[in-house]
């Protein structure tokens, strides 16, 4: 078959077309009146008993009002007949996927039938493409290119919802395509002067904007559409035109969201035709047992048990589904080539009993294999039937419900959840799995069964069950797919909340989901989140707001910890100026300092690899150098408190056994480290003194290190894409130290730590997979001094939230410094020197109440403490 727009449009045409339209609105005026006059003359007659046109007897008796009305009867049938044949000439989009698209003129012979894609337009896209037209003319253009076309299509009200959802600013659009219009190029010339020969002066209608409307007539097909709307049009103007194309890519719309967005408006024209759909089929489809054979028998046993989705498909109570093409075929190629019974194993979420609803929607349509037509698509509750009874009585009542599904003839079985029939092993009896396998084996029904993964493995797999069902498994929907199902819900959530969608929301909900909330699936904790976002949104800006992407963002960064909004100004001055905030806590470490500042600046930039972790941070060093002060700052400065990481003391985990602490003992619910990831995955993980875990347990963090994931003792994959991990490491410190006295440049020291002292303690495979391994130098007594005044900083807001000033003279601070050096063990006795002579002695003012309110303490040489007392009030 060949495609051609046949359309003949120029000003003749549509002068005659206005002409037409003008004559035939004023004989349906004199005739509409004329026919009013007849039912005029009839109330006049009668009035004021206008009831007495009720009665047979009035119309038996001849009067001339009758004889009026009788007249204008024909009139009124006229109107009708004009109505009923107002769409003469118009044909429906065929939903043939074999059409080919010839010459966009049409022109030449094509191989069996041709279709005439303008007789599919509808009235909107008519008469935007003649608006089109007018508008080339109006510019003195040649042609109507898909410019033009553009330019009239933003009229439709379809196409300014469409731009309302894309949040598409129309403005900017219209200026956009008005420059287009004004460029001088080859398919923007002027047309040829008036009074040159036939056709001369009026444009045409080119080749690029019939080629546009041909493609939409494909896209319509595809989503079997009954007429060629301005969106099918809209869409295929666009991404026919490079230019075009960019201009929306400018704007912020790139062709997988045009589509979509399109196909929204598809999706909305299917929601309001499907109740007139579902109540033609269900007219010709039997609502009770029966079947349109009669040879269907009542199933009263079966019915107290179950509900038949056939009828509420038939009744339109069921929701629309989108897009599960695949899976529809994957179970009917195994009903109708296997006859045999499916299963659907799939994780919890990713619509398994929505696919039980779409067979029931394809059954009352008869778009089934003919081994189910005909039949009741029937859905087996098996808490139902287990519910107050013992084991063999739920026996009883599953043979029973089995029993009404073999004399009835004309049902087939859902049975979601279908493990739950196991729930009885071991308490005694025959299991209703084993009544359930053995009744299927017979073969006197099919039947559609679903359950997760996890209890297929442990309920199922390996069983008489199991064996009686032929799987199919149900993964995921992907992004594309997910956002469409999306478009098919949001209906009912914007009535109920009052409130309207933008494409981002919806768009943000998935790809956000997806990434940071790993412990559901697509596309049902998507739509969990559209459905906060909407109350988010009316409760934060009323009725009628548009939920926008920054509202979904905000939901999911709540729930999952993950700043995933827009970066804001005050934030991005905080990442910009990292190294400078660290550096209020860590002293020197520059080469440390930079490089996690980089990592958190890429991460939220979103400019980083997904598959792995945010950062991999590998801290060599002798102890008391700052590799855990850098850590505890990174939580506080990026990730709210110090306190906010997990933190594990690798020592504690030198025997091969302490890996089940890691994960979790089977049995258990989660392991030290895989369950706060799971339930906080935007976290800082500590690994301190890495050197002394033992291998097998360092083999763990091969595949969290590289791949950003580990696997818990549940068998729930935990996400470690969202985390910093920062592992320090004592190893190599001797040598790291004679290094630095010999005056070996730091780079050296680091390649000889690579390369020959890191080897006796970590494989090289293990080595690769951090961003950076990090040599932190031995401190300097200088930079002691500076890490003194930070302690001393820290005191003083302590005493200040007493309501007493501490400071100390530089004298003071000097002298606590060169106490508490040390080159081997760095700035911990610092600490310990700090503790004994100031801590100790403040602690000792404050219990003997010689410090109050107002006072000020001065730390001075020698280690005194020097009061000044404030003045009495």
């Amino acid at each position: 078959m060949e495609l051609y727009f046949g359309a003949k449009i120029d000003r003749a045409t549509l002068f005659a077309q206005r002409v037409a339209r003008v004559a035939r609105a004023a004989v349906a005026i004199l005739v509409a009146a004329f026919g009013v006059l007849g039912i005029l003359a009839l109330v006049f007659e009668t009035w004021p008993n206008v009831e007495r046109l009720l009665a047979i007897s009035y119309w038996l008796l001849p009067s001339k009002a009758k004889f009026i009305f009788g007249i204008t009867l024909l009139a009124d049938l006229y109107l009708v007949a004009r109505v009923l044949r107002s769409d003469e000439g118009k044909e429906d989009v065929r939903p043939s996927p074999a059409l080919r698209t010839s010459s966009p003129l049409g022109r030449g012979r094509g191989e069996g039938k041709r279709i005439d894609v303008s007789r599919a337009l509808s009235q909107d896209s008519e008469r935007r493409i003649k608006d089109a037209y007018l508008f080339t003319s109006r510019l003195k253009h040649a042609e109507v290119r898909n410019a033009h076309m553009l330019a009239a299509l933003l009229g439709s009200p379809a196409v300014a919802s469409l731009l309302v959802r894309l949040e598409v600013d129309g403005k900017g659009l219209q200026e956009r395509l008005k420059h287009v219009l004004q460029t001088p190029s080859p398919d923007l010339r002027p047309s040829s002067p008036l009074g040159r020969g036939e056709g001369e002066g009026q444009p045409i209608f080119g080749d690029p904007a019939k080629q546009a409307v041909i493609a939409a007539y494909r896209d319509a097909q595809t989503a079997r559409a009954q007429t060629l709307g301005t969106h099918h049009i809209f869409l295929e103007t666009i991404l026919q035109n490079e230019k075009l194309t960019e201009i929306l890519f400018d704007l912020g719309v790139d062709q997988e969201k045009l589509r979509n967005a399109v196909r929204w408006l598809e999706i909305n024209d299917k929601l309001r035709a499907r109740w007139r759909k579902f109540r033609g089929a269900a007219s010709r489809k039997p609502t009770g047992a029966m079947n349109r054979a009669m040879t269907a028998l009542e199933t009263r046993r079966l019915d107290r048990f179950s509900d038949d989705l056939t009828l509420l498909a038939g009744r339109g109570y069921l929701e629309l589904v989108v897009n599960r093409e695949k899976e529809f075929e994957a179970i009917f190629r195994v009903l109708q080539g296997e006859r045999k019974s499916v299963l659907l194993v799939g994780p919890h979420g990713v619509g398994k009993e929505t696919i039980l609803n779409g067979i029931a929607e394809q059954m009352v349509e008869e778009e089934v294999p003919k081994i189910i037509q005909d039949r009741r698509f029937v859905s087996l509750s098996l808490p139902k039937l287990i519910a107050g009874a013992t084991t063999s009585e739920a026996e009883q009542r599953l043979l029973t419900c089995l029993n009404d599904v073999g004399r009835s003839g004309n049902v087939v079985l859902a049975i979601p959840n279908v493990h739950e029939a196991s729930a009885g092993r071991g308490a005694g009896g025959l299991d209703l799995a084993e009544v359930l396998a053995g009744e299927l084996s017979k073969g006197y029904f099919l039947a559609i069964a679903t359950t997760t993964p996890e209890e297929y493995r442990s309920r199922i797999e390996g069983t008489a069950l199991g064996n009686a069902f032929v799987i199919v498994e149900i993964a995921e929907t992907d992004h594309s797919t997910t956002i469409q199902i999306l478009e098919s819900k949001v209906g009912a959530i914007e009535y109920q909340t009052k409130t309207f969608f933008s494409y981002s929301a919806l768009e943000k909900a998935v790809i956000l989901t997806d990434r940071y909330i790993k412990d559901h699936y697509l596309p049902e904790k998507a739509i969990d989140i559209i459905k906060e976002a909407a109350q988010y949104t009316r409760s934060h800006r009323g009725e009628k707001a548009l939920v926008r992407g920054e509202d979904v963002a905000e939901i999911i960064s709540q729930k999952s910890h993950v700043p995933v909004t827009s970066v804001t100004a005050k934030e991005a001055d905080k990442l910009l100026h990292l190294e400078s905030i660290m550096h209020e806590r860590i002293i020197g470490q520059d080469e440390a300092v930079k490089a996690v500042a980089a990592a958190l600046r890429r991460a939220r930039a979103e400019l980083r690899t997904e598959k792995r972790p945010i950062a991999n941070f590998l801290f060599l060093g002798p102890t008391g150098v700052g590799k855990t002060e850098t850590a505890k700052t990174v939580a506080e400065v990026y990730f709210g408190n110090e306190e906010n990481m997990i933190r594990l003391d690798m020592s504690e985990y030198q025997e091969k056994s302490a890996v089940y602490r890691i994960i979790g003992a089977p049995g258990e619910s989660g392991g030290l480290l895989t369950e706060p990831v799971r339930k906080n995955p935007f976290s800082l993980v500590l690994l301190d003194e890495l050197e002394k875990a033992h291998p097998d347990i360092l083999n763990i963090f091969l595949q969290v290190l590289d791949d950003g994931r580990a696997t818990d003792s549940a068998g729930r994959v935990i996400d470690f894409t969202n985390a910093i991990i920062i592992a320090t490491s004592n190893a190599g410190s001797p040598y790291v130290q004679e290094e630095l006295k010999k005056g070996t440049a730091i780079e050296e020291i680091k390649k000889g730590l690579l390369e020959r002292e890191l080897k006796q303690y970590f494989r090289p495979e293990f080595l690769n997979r951090f961003d950076a391994v990090i040599v932190y130098k031995p401190l300097t007594e200088e930079e002691i001094v500076q890490i003194a005044r930070l302690i001393i900083a820290k005191i003083a807001k302590q005493l200040e939230a007493k309501g007493i000033t501490f400071r100390a003279t530089d004298e003071a601070i000097a002298e606590l410094a060169h106490a508490g050096f040390d080159p081997q063990f760095g700035a911990r006795p610092l600490r310990r020197v700090i503790q004994e002579r100031v801590q100790d002695a403040l602690a000792n003012l404050l219990l003997t109440a010689k410090l109050s309110r107002r006072d000020v303490v001065v730390l001075e040489k020698g280690g005194q403490l020097r009061v000044e007392k404030a003045e009495k009030l």
